[in-house]
């Protein structure tokens, strides 16, 4: 185990070069000047010039990559050009809004992915499969944009019961920061409001970001399912008379998760990525919703920032996977011992 988790880590420098590589050339291929979008129309070339010295564009593009790589190395991630504030103090700000959304839909994906698709499995070609299969395929093809707009319209528009857009309500301090989870932060801080307010704020894009990988997560739980309850150890088990929820959760379902547990880490990491839409239509201002004002604004140094960090998030991800796998599969730790 510590010699994969070695080479997991050994991985991530090549990752972080190879995103680099790609989404610095990337940026620079997409035709605009960031300088002329930071001075405007209206400057004179003379200052134009001197702002793009300033951001050092008027260099080679492999002597920007070099210092820019010097510069990661050593923890700097440049300076944003929209908000003229360093990337790293930037993400640090957004990042908790991001990561408690997603969190939050990766728990409600779990919670009625799992239990749907072994409910799925046991009643096979009944009202149940039916009934999953079409919320998965609902899940999996209905556009995040539009799933999104009409949840603000139900839930917000013609029955008021949550709001549309923030992390809490105006009139309410957000609590003490702690974690940057709202939270948490308003749960250990004993603010209840707070939490209630949150709570409210963050269930709706929440269910949104969860649907399209609920989806996956109960088709595949189904899959797994229904492949273990026709293994010999299961039919062992029920002549020796293991019935019930006994047998589908003790004896069924762990196995079934091992197959499972990639989709799963798939799923976090899709959902890390895919906030971008989500907090872009519900106003949630964590790093989708600046990384998107970001390629508005042409902001290179924001752009790859968030690139960067999503990238190495994909890596731990994995990393997970692989010790999750580890604890759920007994074969392996056998193999290990040997």
């Amino acid at each position: 185990m510590k010699k994969m988790i070695m080479k997991r880590l050994a991985l991530l420098v090549f990752v972080v070069f190879g995103v680099t590589f790609v989404s610095f050339f990337l940026s620079h291929i997409i035709p605009g000047d960031p300088a002329r979008m930071m001075v405007g129309q209206r400057a004179s070339e003379e200052t134009l010039k001197q702002v793009r010295g300033q951001l050092g564009l008027d260099q080679p593009v492999w002597i920007q990559y070099v210092t820019y790589v010097k510069n990661v190395i050593s923890g700097d991630l440049g300076t944003s050009i929209r908000t003229q504030k360093p990337v790293l103090d930037d993400l640090t700000a957004f990042f908790p809004a991001t990561l408690e959304l997603a969190m939050a839909a990766f728990f409600i994906a779990l919670l009625i992915g799992i239990p749907l698709g072994v409910l799925a499995a046991v009643k096979k070609d009944r009202f149940w499969d039916h009934f999953s299969r079409l919320f998965s395929i609902s899940g999996v093809s209905m556009p995040v944009f539009w799933s999104g707009l009409i949840i603000i319209l139900l839930f917000y528009g013609y029955l008021g019961w949550f709001p549309a857009s923030g992390r809490i309500d105006l009139n309410i301090n957000p609590p003490t920061r702690v974690t940057g989870f709202y939270l948490i932060d308003s749960l250990l801080s004993g603010d209840i409001v707070a939490f209630k307010s949150s709570l409210k704020h963050i269930l709706l894009p929440a269910l949104v970001l969860s649907y399209a990988q609920l989806a996956v997560i109960t088709r595949q739980v189904r899959a797994s399912m229904l492949e273990v309850l026709g293994q010999d150890y299961i039919r062992t088990a029920m002549a020796n008379g293991i019935h019930g929820w006994v047998l589908l959760y003790r004896y069924a379902l762990r196995n079934a998760l091992i197959p499972t547990v990639t989709v799963v880490g798939i799923s976090f990491g899709s959902l890390l990525g895919g906030a971008v839409v989500t907090e872009t239509i519900f106003g949630w201002p964590g790093m989708g919703k600046y990384v998107v004002d970001s390629i508005s604004y042409l902001d290179f140094p924001a752009i790859m920032g968030f690139t960067l960090l999503i990238s190495i998030g994909y890596v731990l991800i994995n990393l997970v996977v692989d010790l999750t796998y580890y604890f759920l599969d007994p074969q392996l730790r056998e193999s290990e011992v040997d």
